[in-house]
């Protein structure tokens, strides 16, 4: 006869925790959503993106017009060129519209989030998956970098394959090589070739992944590997990691050995960015680590709770591991990815000529192990796991850091004390008061479950919005530019352009723009206010079947400048109406021989 307390009568007629979701049960099927949502919320930044100077230096670069941006271009060709051949092949192809420059950009975020939602149903569930596409999708750090053109997500999307080939091969093949592993190994070499130093990165993560391989996951057709001794384990993960790494520097590295041989100094800029000669300078100059967290925090924004709630319980989970083995795995390598991702984005602040997309390239290697662990918490309050405590803390410092980060000073922590910052603190506290008393108010479960759904949504409502709004808006110099560019669209067959501006470096954009629409063609670039009495102006028939067009772009400069063109016996025609760039008149002629007798 068994026996039975009351206390433990008590325990089991209590009602068991709810799922908060239970239509999350069938998210398998709901795989689709995942081309909307790689597809979807990046077409905000794609239309809102405008030509500006850093778009027009890498575009000058695929062009092949260094020249016209600096003297050094070594320090331009040290950079992985993947992204430049890729780009110039595209429009190419494409041709040149408003936003043809980030077209590359935005397919390739679409790729790496695709390929994350494969990546993580593959070593997790299809629940996991989706909701990690979906905080990844409307991100503030991949939605901005989508207006970047050198698309800091292809180099992270071949790291996401590499880690795929190299994961799938040890949980799910018996041997030290297979097609998986040969996979991941070209995605390294790839990633070698358009992200740099990021395949270190990569290295240096699963070489740390597999320091002890018993806690690594076996699939159904490795389950006999549990027998091997533990040695045998490390040295089948450890040859698989070198044949990774070989195969990778087969596919990338004769590029960056035959680009050492010929640039001095190649390894430093080749890591640093253009234009800068060593490494070991940086380390020594000023850095502001309150700028660091800042960034971080602000970057979170109010995903900031789950994160540091998550990580905290994941490194519990992976120091005390218990229950499934393939979810602690995951656990192990995201965690170990977290902090390889910190410590390259830290490093980052020391190199101040690096590019911005190499810094953003970076920033997502650190941010998108973030967001893995901001799933793995919102999975855990989804099922229950959490406590109800924890859950009110999550959404407090979600809410309190955006309200902290907003009320903050330029790039420091000190908020800005104003009735706006204390009104908002006021309401978060009045909302958690209310919640508290909805949640005593009724049944425990039943309000707890109702009050955590609730937050749970709020916050993944609020993040899509923090999203959303941070894509950057057109800015009215970008909209004047566009429609210039517009209007110079409509004159075809320019063989020659003169661009004359009252400063030495006119804006890069202008002279991207020139090369943008017409391709290779004559350029003279003049300062001045007056063009020069021995400029060579050719003349064009207008009786030819295709008559070639030359025009004179004036940025800064006066009718004044012209006037030797005039009395040249040319005549101007406008093709663009006049427009303030810049804090400068912009105007555009078309100069053809005036006629006999006029």
């Amino acid at each position: 006869m068994v026996i039975i307390s009351d206390q433990e009568l008590l325990q089991r007629s209590v009602e068991p925790a709810h799922d908060l979701f239970p239509v999350m049960r069938r998210a398998a099927v709901m795989s689709p959503l995942v081309i909307l949502l790689a597809l979807g919320p990046g077409l905000l930044a794609f239309h809102s993106y405008r030509i500006d100077e850093l778009s027009a230096w890498f575009g000058l670069e695929c062009l092949g017009k260094a020249s016209l941006i600096t003297d050094n271009t070594n320090a331009l060709i040290s950079q992985p060129p993947l992204v430049r051949w890729l780009c110039m092949g595209l429009l190419s192809l494409v041709g040149h519209w408003s936003s043809s420059l980030v077209l590359f950009s935005y397919f390739s975020t679409a790729c790496m989030l695709v390929v994350a939602y494969r990546l993580t149903r593959k070593v997790c569930n299809p629940r996991y998956a989706l909701v990690f596409c979906f905080l990844l999708a409307f991100h503030t750090v991949v939605l901005k970098q989508i207006q970047l053109i050198e698309a800091p997500a292809f180099p992270i999307l071949f790291a996401l394959l590499t880690i795929w080939g190299y994961i799938t091969h040890i949980q799910f093949e018996s041997g030290i090589v297979s097609y998986k592993l040969l996979c991941g190994g070209i995605s390294l070499g790839l990633c070698l070739l358009s992200g740099g130093a990021l395949a270190l990165g990569v290295l240096l993560m699963l070489s740390l992944y597999i320091v002890n391989p018993t806690d690594l996951p076996k699939g159904r057709s490795t389950s006999e590997q549990k027998k091997l001794p533990v040695l045998k384990q490390a040295v089948r993960a450890w040859k698989s990691l070198l044949i990774l790494g070989f195969t990778g520097f087969a596919v990338g590295g004769w590029w960056e050995l035959m680009a050492a041989s010929q640039i001095e100094g190649f390894w430093g800029k080749w890591f640093a960015g253009p234009g800068q000669p060593t490494i070991s300078l940086y380390w020594k100059t000023e850095f502001y680590p309150a700028y660091f967290v800042r960034d971080v925090i602000s970057s979170l924004g109010f995903l900031l709770g789950f994160a540091l709630f998550g990580l905290f319980h994941g490194i519990k989970r992976v120091l005390k591991p218990a229950g499934n083995q393939q979810e602690i795995a995951w656990l192990r390598l995201v965690v170990i990815w977290v902090f390889c991702g910190a410590f390259f984005w830290w490093g980052v602040q020391f190199l101040p000529q690096m590019e911005a997309s190499t810094r953003a390239m970076w920033k997502l290697f650190f941010i998108i192990p973030l967001m893995a662990i901001v799933t793995w918490e919102f999975q855990q309050i989804a099922l229950r796991r959490v406590s109800y405590p924890t859950v009110l803390a999550v959404f407090t410092v979600g809410v309190l850091s955006v309200i902290f980060i907003s009320a903050s000073q330029g790039d420091t922590l000190s908020p800005q004390i104003s009735a706006r910052f204390l009104r908002q603190l006021v309401i978060l506290g009045l909302s958690l008061v209310m919640v508290l008393w909805y949640s005593h108010r009724f049944k425990k479960e039943q309000g707890h479950r109702v009050v955590e759904m609730a937050l749970v949504v709020a916050l993944s409502g609020l993040h899509v919005v923090y999203g959303v709004y941070s894509v950057p808006k057109p800015n009215p110099a970008g909209e004047r530019l566009l429609q210039f560019e517009q209007q110079l669209r409509l004159t075809q067959n320019v063989t020659n352009c003169i661009l004359v501006s009252k400063t030495d470096k006119p804006p890069l954009e202008l002279t991207f723009l020139i090369f943008y629409l017409w391709g290779d063609i004559d350029f003279k670039q003049i300062q001045g206010t007056v063009l020069p009495q021995d400029l060579e102006i050719p003349v064009t028939e207008e009786s030819d079947a295709t008559p070639e067009k030359q025009v004179i772009i004036r940025w800064g400069a006066s009718s004044v400048s012209l006037r030797n063109i005039v009395n040249a016996g040319f005549v101007l025609k406008p093709v663009a109406s006049p427009d303030v760039y810049k804090q400068h008149e912009l105007q555009a002629d078309l100069i053809s021989k005036s006629p006999q007798g006029f």
